[in-house]
């Protein structure tokens, strides 16, 4: 009998195989969902080819908006891409690379080195922020190794007349100067993350799921109006050009608020054009120059010594003859004017370095400094903008006699515009001042931080006083805003150079022309302050120089704030003749 072979196919071998088999596939079934869900949790353990395949992304937040007091627009991000390449996929094709680099707005030659240079390289970047429509001509040309990347670009709608004060952002989209760069955490949002898979270079090709959520950046609201903004920007532009001036700076307050609804500075720069982004122009001078503020602190000067109790408004002193020896220094007259006995009104209208003189040194030097110190000069302003200068004010303990006479017209001492116009919101608000802002919040936190300079009685005679300087006989008669009462103080500072005011022959080296001032008089809504550094020719006064940028700027806010024109005497006498 021949013998049956044996095949080995018994029913435990093959339970064994079946076995196997399904073990293998829970391990594939396995690794896949743990590879899938949680591989930063395994990737010490992945072979170095699955972790190149598979990591997170960052998607960048939209950047939020720049607004004004209105909800006016002033700075948007809008989407663009970065147009980038494979250099060792870009085809040899010398059609394709010219028709590239044209919409690129570069050269073939250029796009021709950049390659070369690169060669070896699996990703150049080729240009930044460009439009979605020229992204669809690009991707029109089918070009092997061209690629596409997500951003945005900052889009600036006021151009130079918001410059300084609203900055610009960085291709990378984080601020760089002013308002984008005081609250750049506030604008820039937060990324999103994801996880992806990515090629063989590095590219993204899938998304597999969210990691993080992202927050799109907040919107800032500013205390700023673009009418204003611009009505200053033009009015400056107009005086600079006129006078042939170096430089200016324009700064409006809300005085019951201490809200910045203006500040101009020029020259300025366009902020949409990258090349323009450089040099002088990008300073905000009303924040980062310091200057003398020459006879604009003849106010205080007078405020000071009628807080303690020296002058009252119908005390008179005798000015002749128009000069003062204190020391060594020979104090003068603008032009060796002759104003003999003024009183305290006369002395602002007619701007009386001797009368400003003989009223600081009445005072004890404590008594004197304590008014200038409370005011603000030589501390910021609260503004938080980037950059703010802080100026002097020497302790009254080393004021020589002569530095005490000077300072009573404002040199010796240094200050921003803004500094200037805060001051100068003490006289507007019945003495009392606070911190300056650009942005709408409550009010609370800065009441707190209010403080009082002098009394309201004499905050509201100054005022009137400071009403002459505007009218007949004043040195400002160029301010005056039809229907409205304004009260202000004009300023004509020699410039000091290397320690001195003038040269050898006694020539001034320049000038800077100012005027601040406030409106309504009774009770104030705006103060604005104007600076013009370096005029030339004939006329270079603050009367004749900044007064009228004044009027211009301050007729406008007052309009735009709906503030009730009042009946003046003008008026009166129009209607009556």
């Amino acid at each position: 009998m021949q013998r049956q072979a044996v095949t080995g196919d018994t029913p435990w071998r093959k339970r064994v195989v079946i076995a196997l088999l399904a073990a293998g596939a829970a391990a594939v079934v396995w690794r896949a969902m743990m590879l899938h869900l949680f591989p930063e949790e395994i990737s010490a353990k992945l072979p170095y080819r699955v972790k190149q395949h598979i990591g997170k992304m960052l998607i960048p937040a939209r950047r939020g908006e720049i607004v004004d007091r209105t909800g006016e627009v002033l700075a948007l991000s809008t989407p663009m891409v970065t147009v980038g390449c494979n250099p060792q996929k870009f085809p040899d094709s010398v059609e394709k690379r010219a028709a590239l680099a044209k919409l690129l707005g570069k050269t073939d030659r250029w796009l021709k080195k950049k390659l070369e240079r690169y060669e070896d390289k699996r990703y150049i970047p080729l240009k930044k922020q460009v439009e979605p429509e020229t992204k669809q001509k690009i991707a029109a040309l089918k070009i092997k190794g061209v690629e596409f990347r997500r951003g945005s670009r900052r889009f600036y709608p006021e151009g130079e007349a918001m410059a300084s004060m609203i900055g610009f952002t960085n291709q990378q989209d984080v601020g760089q100067e002013g308002v984008e760069l005081a609250y750049d955490s506030w604008l820039d949002g937060k990324p999103e993350q994801v996880r992806v898979v990515r090629d063989a270079v590095g590219k993204s090709i899938e998304t597999l799921s969210l990691i993080e959520r992202g927050e799109e950046g907040k919107r800032l609201h500013l205390t700023l109006d673009r009418r204003l903004q611009f009505l200053a920007y033009r009015s400056l532009n107009r005086a600079l050009k006129e006078f042939d001036a170096e430089s200016g700076t324009v700064v409006v307050l809300d005085s019951d608020r201490s809200e910045i609804l203006a500040m101009v500075s020029l020259p300025s720069f366009n902020p949409n054009d990258l090349a323009q982004r450089k040099g002088g122009a990008l300073r905000n001078r009303a924040v980062t120059d310091l200057l003398e503020p020459g006879s604009t602190m003849k106010p205080f000067t007078v405020a000071a010594a009628m807080e303690n109790g020296i002058v009252t408004t119908s005390t008179t002193i005798d000015t002749s003859p128009g000069t003062l020896r204190v020391g060594r220094k020979t104090i003068r007259e603008f032009r060796n004017h002759n104003y003999k006995e003024v009183n305290m009104a006369r002395l602002l209208q007619k701007s009386s370095n001797v009368g400003s003189a003989m009223v600081a040194l009445m005072m004890k030097p404590q008594q004197f400094w304590r008014v200038l110190d409370l005011a603000g000069i030589g501390e910021e302003t609260g503004s938080t903008f980037p950059g703010e200068g802080t100026g002097v004010l020497r302790d009254y303990a080393r004021w020589r006699k002569v530095e005490q006479a000077t300072l009573s017209y404002g040199y010796g001492m240094s200050m921003t515009p803004l500094q200037l116009a805060r001051a100068y919101t003490a006289i507007a608000e019945d003495g009392m001042i606070r911190p300056i802002t650009f942005l709408q919040s409550e009010e609370a936190e800065r009441d707190q931080e209010s403080r009082r300079v002098f009394s309201a009685k004499t905050a509201k005679d100054v005022r009137l006083m400071m009403e002459k300087v505007t009218q007949e006989g004043g040195t400002a008669r160029r301010a005056r805003v039809k229907e409205y009462r304004v009260a202000g103080k004009t300023g004509t500072v020699d410039k000091l150079v290397g320690g001195r005011y003038a040269d050898a022959d006694g020539k001034p080296f320049g000038h800077t022309a100012l005027f601040a001032g406030m409106a309504p008089v009774e009770d104030p809504r705006v103060v604005v302050v104007v600076v013009v550094d370096g005029p030339k020719g004939k006329y270079y006064t603050g009367g004749a120089v900044a007064a009228p940028v004044f009027s211009e700027v301050m007729g406008g806010a007052l309009r735009v704030l709906g503030i009730p024109p009042e009946v003046t005497d003008d008026l009166k006498s129009a209607s009556h003749g």
